[in-house]
């Protein structure tokens, strides 16, 4: 795996759709990989959330390879290619993480200043738990590109280069995954 040519080889088969090769690897790079999340999250997140980045980190590159990101003739080593796609993930998981305690500071500020009905509050409640449990009924492809549209408010651009897809198929993957969100809303009768 050292030797350009064997990386080469390697990479020519996950293109070709070859799991054996994606699953060498990940095997050889697994340690890397978890080293490279952990020192760029420095301890500061739960061990769960360090297992779902390095997942995050692991699709981000199985992706991107797919796609052909790679190319080994610029001679840039792939160990090199991999560092740098774990680093966007783990820059990514922060700058999310940053939007949502904003999130959660707005939303303590309007409940000290907001004096509403408690039903209202109770019935809002339900409705985002039902949303979230439709959310995660759905296929990780699909919950991603709605999660980085709606909530990380990414252009289609940004999600394109996040996945690895061409802006068109970003922009059919979105529609295609509100027509499911909805189906699964009208399921928990979300509308009523």
């Amino acid at each position: 795996m050292a030797s350009e040519l064997n990386e080469k080889s390697l990479i020519d088969k996950i293109l070709s759709g070859d799991s054996d090769a994606e699953n060498l690897l990940f095997l050889h790079f697994k340690e890397r990989i978890e080293f490279l999340v952990r020192a760029r999250l420095r301890e500061k997140i739960s061990l769960d959330d360090k297992k779902d980045v390095i997942s995050e980190a692991r699709q981000a590159i199985l992706l991107s390879l797919r796609k052909g990101g790679f190319d080994p003739s610029k001679g840039k080593p792939l160990e090199a290619y991999i560092a740098g796609i774990v680093s966007n993930v783990v820059a990514m998981y922060f700058r999310n993480l940053k939007k949502e305690n904003h999130a959660e500071d707005i939303d303590k500020y309007h409940s000290l200043k907001d004096f509403r009905n408690p039903l209202s509050e109770i019935l809002d409640s339900e409705k985002k738990e039902k949303l979230t449990k439709a959310l995660n009924k759905l296929d990780e492809k699909y919950r991603s590109v709605l999660i980085m549209r709606i909530y990380d408010e990414f252009s289609i651009e940004e999600i394109s280069n996040q996945i690895g897809i061409e802006k068109r198929r970003v922009s059919e993957r979105i529609n295609y995954a509100l027509k499911l969100l909805f189906k699964e809303l009208k399921k928990q009768k979300y509308f009523q």
